[in-house]
Formats: structure tokens, C-alpha cells, sequence
């Protein structure tokens, strides 16, 4: 019997940001074709892979106001 070999969720992740080896995905998508529980993980990983990437990430008012304020600052030293 061939033994099965365990992923991680480390192994999904790799998974999903392509840095696996071309024979390395092919041995998690064959498992995730069998595993309904790595499966669902790795579902859950690649929706929040997605709204990661969709999130825009911006600095809020007051921490932009914080770095003009820093650098006026550092030009009046000058």
C-alpha cells in the first residue's frame, strides 16, 4: 500500500502563492481531490488569500499628518 503523504497548512500556503515545485502541486492537488478536510482548509485559506489582496491598505489621517509634521520638522533644522 503507498503510503500518503500529510500536507500542512504551511504546504497549502505555499500552495496557493505558487512556491511549490511543479511535483509538489501535483501531489497537493491529488490530495486535495481526496481530502474533504484539506480541501476545506485550503478553501478557506484562498478566501482570505482574495480579500487580502483586494483590501486597500492606506495610513490613516492622523499618521499622515504625523510624517508631514516629522519631516517640516527635520527641513527647519536644516
Amino acid at each position: 500500500m503507498p503510503m500518503t503523504k500529510t500536507f500542512t497548512p504551511q504546504d497549502l500556503m505555499r500552495r496557493l502563492y505558487h512556491e511549490t515545485s511543479p511535483e509538489e502541486a501535483k501531489e497537493i492537488d491529488k490530495a486535495l481531490l481526496c481530502d474533504s478536510e484539506l480541501q476545506r482548509q485550503y478553501t478557506e485559506m484562498a478566501v482570505l488569500k482574495k480579500e487580502l489582496d483586494s483590501a486597500q491598505m492606506q495610513p490613516s489621517d492622523a499618521t499622515v499628518k504625523n510624517i508631514l509634521h516629522y519631516a517640516h520638522g527635520l527641513q527647519e533644522h536644516r
